[in-house]
């Protein structure tokens, strides 16, 4: 599969800088799909796919925020088990 790096945007969640890059995804076959990719700690990246660069976007904007919600209560919880 080819990947090719087509957009990369920035986004501010809770006064932190995200980059979601997005790539288009060429198949042996010929055919289309989408990818982007957005690192929201040292070694966490959040990676979707989809068959359009719309639904795609949709995507992210719903999934990022709930996931870094989800990665902060985890911690919180984590640090209230090692008290």
């Amino acid at each position: 599969m080819l990947a090719k790096l087509i957009k990369v945007e920035k986004t501010n969640i809770d006064g932190s800088d995200y980059e979601i890059r997005y790539f288009r995804n060429t198949n042996p076959n010929g055919n289309t799909s989408f990818t982007s990719e957005v690192t929201i700690g040292l070694n966490d990246k959040i990676i979707l796919d989809d068959q359009s660069i719309v639904s795609l976007k949709h995507k992210v904007n719903v999934v990022l925020p709930v996931s870094l919600w989800s990665k902060r209560v985890w911690h919180r919880l984590r640090k209230q088990d090692a008290q």
